[in-house]
């Protein structure tokens, strides 16, 4: 639901707070215009998508460009000199209550970081990037932006701040990764949200997506939409029709079947219905 929006001149500005992501706001700009002066009072990420601007935070001066993630806290002061060309960009807000939860579970204190404005395909930021990726999308599912916002706040604490190494030994881990798979396998048709998973794992959500990644290849939604898939294509070569077929697998609907089994099979539902046959 779009909750603000605001169009003065040669600005074009929208917010909105998507339902699958509470306390989480996004913001679409568009400018060409004036040079931007600004004080955040929550904890954001950006991610620019055309344009070229060159600005400064705490006297550093940065660079940010098409595929850049820019990293900000609360009551930092930021200041644009220079742009080049229409400048486009995305960006996520999170309320402080979020951040702190996955402060607190993660024993870590935030600091501003010492560094800006790097590429997407960093490792430090990439989950950052993915999670702007799916709300670009705007047709991605609860479970995949919420496994996304969650990689992405561990990446935030961790590149804001050092972390305390854990009190457990990621080995000590395989447990909970073992006890969320089987609850996975067990209930793939339905919808678990990802604190009910962590609770039955009991391993914090956070250390658990990182976790079960490491030890299975996949996220966890990731998992569950592989896992889906594959009924999927039984219930198909089994002459079942297609809308059946994604109520019976727990996808919303015929399109969402579309998308996520030519992504992961390669081909449509269609098209396997007529190679089985």
């Amino acid at each position: 639901m779009d909750l603000s929006a605001a169009q003065r001149g040669r600005y074009r500005i929208a917010f909105s707070r998507p339902a699958a992501l509470p306390g989480v706001t996004v913001g679409k700009f568009r400018s060409d215009g004036h040079l931007f002066t600004c004080v955040t009072d929550r904890y954001a990420t950006a991610l620019h998508l055309s344009g070229r601007s060159e600005w400064s935070l705490r006297g550093a001066r940065w660079s940010s460009g098409p595929g850049t993630i820019d990293v900000k806290v609360p009551g930092e002061v930021f200041s644009e000199h220079a742009r080049h060309g229409q400048r486009r960009f995305q960006v996520v807000l999170f309320d402080t209550r979020v951040v702190d939860e996955a402060r607190a579970t993660l024993d870590c204190t935030l600091s501003a970081p010492k560094e800006n404005a790097l590429h997407s395909r960093d490792p430090r930021v990439a989950p950052l990037a993915k999670l702007h990726r799916l709300l670009l999308r705007n047709d991605a599912s609860p479970a995949e932006l919420e496994g996304a916002s969650c990689d992405a706040l561990l990446a935030l604490c961790e590149f804001a701040t050092a972390r305390r190494d854990p009190s457990r030994p990621r080995s000590a881990w395989a447990g909970a990764v073992t006890r969320a798979r089987e609850l996975l396998d067990a209930r793939f048709t339905e919808t678990i949200a990802l604190d009910d998973l962590a609770s039955y794992a009991r391993l914090d959500k956070f250390r658990l997506c990182r976790a079960f990644r490491d030890e299975v290849g996949l996220p966890p939604h990731a998992y569950v939409t592989h896992r889906r898939i594959g009924l999927a294509g039984a219930l198909l070569a089994r002459g079942v029709p297609q809308a059946e077929v994604a109520a019976r697998v727990g996808l919303y609907d015929q399109s969402q079947l579309h998308r996520h089994f030519k992504r992961i099979a390669g081909v449509t539902p269609g098209e396997y219905v007529r190679a089985v046959r």
